[in-house]
């Protein structure tokens, strides 16, 4: 079930790594093997991604010890448009390069990115940082969020050291932390080598710096639902009831009505909690994630310029790693994927079930009370939304 994720932190289960080390403790996974992650990312697509003149500043930063280069001093003139040259220039000057989420401007990390992200179901970022030889990018810090760090190329040293917040949020910053935190001796150290990975969980301060060698590694950031992102959804709940909307007391209001306000509100509030549905707070943020999920776009333009040709013969496929979900009431069915909100009549409910098959069929082996043209026009629905794609057109 879990491939993608099992092949990540192989040899571990997926049971493993949550019940032993998932936001408690950090885990290093020796490899001996440096094509581990050929598949997911290597030099070459570093050099294509470093071929294009027209990087945007947003994709990439410049960073040396914990300090960010502006980006108009490696900009074109009045640009936005990174200067290849001088991005390289720097880096030979010692300077880490940064592309930030390569998981949507590099192909092989866009799959990838997908095939986990429907696995895990929860939002992850791939950052690239590219550090030059006897180099640091950042000085010790925490992140606020846990990570994965994929050594692809060349070699690193790192070190752990304490934990000074547990479980830190956003709202907790993670910068200056010699300024603000005692920094311990270090409680691990160590040299990751290609195929290696380490796992650092959010709130745990630590380095790297190369040696003798430049450095290019995958930091795979995990932002997940937390708790208190599941009682933010209670507050929108309570918004949509008329007897939470009510004003609190104001500078001039009685003491009897205040203390009546408290003994109201904590009522309610009680009344709301006693009778909450998790699983529906669980499918409110599920609803979010999947409306946010950008397109599979593979082959859409070939899809898109033969889908006048589709025939009753036509071999069609629901595309990879698409998450959706349907709805439905007493007169309609309701279809939800990228964002979109499909409606159909109740009766095509079967026959747009048959599109979710794992495995090919043909336009005429979709099932249901629709005619031959009506098989063709759901179809094409489909295709044109992005959820289907095309096999074989068989005119």
């Amino acid at each position: 079930m879990y491939r993608k994720f099992e092949n990540l932190i192989s040899p571990f289960s997926s049971e493993d790594f949550f019940q032993h080390y998932y936001e408690k403790n950090y885990l290093h996974i020796v490899r001996n093997n440096e094509n581990y992650y050929n598949a997911i990312l290597n030099t070459d697509d570093i050099d294509i991604f470093f071929q294009n003149k027209t990087l945007q500043s947003n994709w990439l930063r410049v960073v040396e010890k914990g300090e960010v280069l502006p980006a108009y001093k490696w900009t074109h003139c009045n640009s936005s448009i990174a200067n290849n040259d001088t991005l390289f220039v720097l880096f030979n000057q010692g300077k880490t390069l940064i592309i930030n989420s390569g998981n949507s401007s590099i192909l092989k990390l866009v799959n990838y990115c997908s095939d986990l992200e429907k696995e895990l179901k929860f939002r992850l970022q791939f950052n690239i940082y590219i550090t030059p030889h006897n180099s640091q990018g950042f000085a010790p810090h925490y992140d606020d969020h846990d990570v994965f760090i994929m050594q692809t190329t060349g070699t690193k040293k790192w070190r752990l050291y304490n934990t000074p917040i547990e479980l830190p949020s956003r709202k907790q910053p993670h910068c200056k932390i010699k300024d603000k935190y005692e920094l311990d001796e270090p409680t691990f150290e160590v040299e990751l080598k290609p195929g290696d990975l380490l796992y650092i969980p959010r709130g745990l301060i630590h380095d790297a710096v190369t040696t003798d060698t430049a450095s290019v590694h995958i930091t795979l950031g995990l932002h997940p639902n937390y708790w208190f992102e599941i009682l933010q959804e209670i507050a929108e709940l309570a918004e949509e009831k008329a007897e939470f909307r009510k004003a609190v007391p104001n500078g001039i209001t009685a003491e009897n009505y205040k203390n009546k306000f408290k003994q109201e509100f904590l009522q309610l509030t009680q009344s709301l909690i006693d009778n909450l549905d998790i699983d529906e707070l669980l499918e409110r943020k599920f609803d979010q994630y999947i409306a946010h999920k950008p397109s599979e776009d593979q082959n859409r333009f070939t899809d898109s310029i033969q889908i006048n040709k589709l025939n009753l013969d036509s071999v069609l496929s629901k595309r990879d790693n698409i998450l959706y979900k349907i709805d439905r009431d007493e007169e309609n069915v309701y279809f939800k994927f990228y964002g979109k909100k499909l409606e159909f009549p109740r009766f095509t409910e079967f026959s747009i079930n048959t599109l979710l098959q794992p495995q090919s069929f043909a336009v005429k082996d979709i099932g249901g009370l629709i005619t031959d043209e009506g098989k063709i026009d759901l179809a094409t629905k489909f295709i044109q939304e992005g959820f289907l794609t095309i096999e074989h057109i068989n005119a």
